[in-house]
């Protein structure tokens, strides 16, 4: 019994370690802005998971084998594909008026573009952040 549950150890892993890491470290712009703690903790536990299979093959280290690769290939295809920013529908030509918007700023306060009109000179910054 004790070995079957060492054999599912890389799945808990793969399960508990990513998001763990992220919500531990929500404050370390370096952890909540990458995904490198979360793919080389998948990362090891897919290494653990193989090193296992190929020292003994047995049901238990299959399953853990497939259940780990599946919690990775899960987690880069929400992190990459299905998380990834949906393309822009509203396109502006150069030199023309920008369509009117209203936001938070970085203060928290609404933010209205055309309360700027009538100025010269106007520079818009947008930083699509991906968290």
């Amino acid at each position: 019994m004790k070995s079957r549950i060492i054999c599912l150890a890389p799945v808990f892993l793969a399960l508990i370690g990513g998001p763990a890491t992220y919500f531990l470290f929500l404050k370390v712009p370096w952890v909540r802005n990458t995904s490198w703690p979360n793919l080389i903790i998948l990362l090891v536990a897919v290494a653990w998971a193989l090193i296992q299979f190929r020292r003994g093959y047995s049901t238990w280290t299959v399953t853990a084998l497939v259940l780990t690769l599946a919690v990775a290939v899960g987690f880069i295809y929400l992190r990459f594909g299905w998380a990834s920013l949906p393309e822009a529908h509203i396109r502006v030509a150069v030199g023309s008026e920008a369509p009117d918007f209203s936001l938070p700023d970085s203060e928290g306060k609404e933010f209205v573009l055309s309360s700027l009109r009538g100025k010269e000179n106007v520079i818009l910054v947008f930083y699509r952040g991906v968290w």
